[in-house]
């Protein structure tokens, strides 16, 4: 039988992430804006082969303010996942960014900056998991992750 990997998908209008939580090894993150669609697509089809995975996909849409380009270019982004999770036969659950923030009991404030706000999410990430590499591009990816692992035990 496989080893478990638990996935988390930030898709991020502009600095969306992969992450996966395993058993026995270290997370893993993937940045969509360091590396090409076919790159990141390859690193998942070799975590899907080696793993049984589940993944949970943050549910996302556009956003009052954002360009028409900006949500075009994000949603291709969404589709390109979706795609990939098909084609690799991954399991995935859309969630919304309400549902996994509320499983940590976290809620941004309407007068928090976006700034802030990372802030809080990483540094709830680094007391849940010190010995983890985070940053605010990789935090929310990490966190669905854990979110993913923690409903599916």
């Amino acid at each position: 039988m496989k080893e478990l990997a638990f996935g988390g998908i930030d898709p991020g209008s502009q600095s969306g992430a992969i992450a996966f939580l395993f058993e026995k090894e270290s997370p893993i993150t993937i940045q969509f804006s360091k590396i090409t669609t076919k790159e990141w697509f390859e690193i998942l089809s070799t975590i899907a082969h080696k793993y049984e995975c589940e993944v949970v996909l943050e549910k996302v849409h556009g956003m009052p303010g954002m360009s028409v380009v900006a949500i075009s270019s994000f949603m291709k982004n969404v589709g390109h996942i979706e795609m990939a999770l098909l084609a690799l036969n991954i399991p995935f659950k859309e969630v919304t960014p309400q549902t996994w923030m509320k499983y940590y009991g976290m809620k941004k404030e309407k007068t928090e900056s976006k700034t802030e706000w990372k802030r809080r999410l990483r540094e709830l990430l680094q007391r849940l998991m010190p010995d983890v590499k985070v940053t605010n591009d990789t935090a929310d990816a990490i966190l669905i992750a854990n979110y993913c692992k923690q409903i599916n035990k």
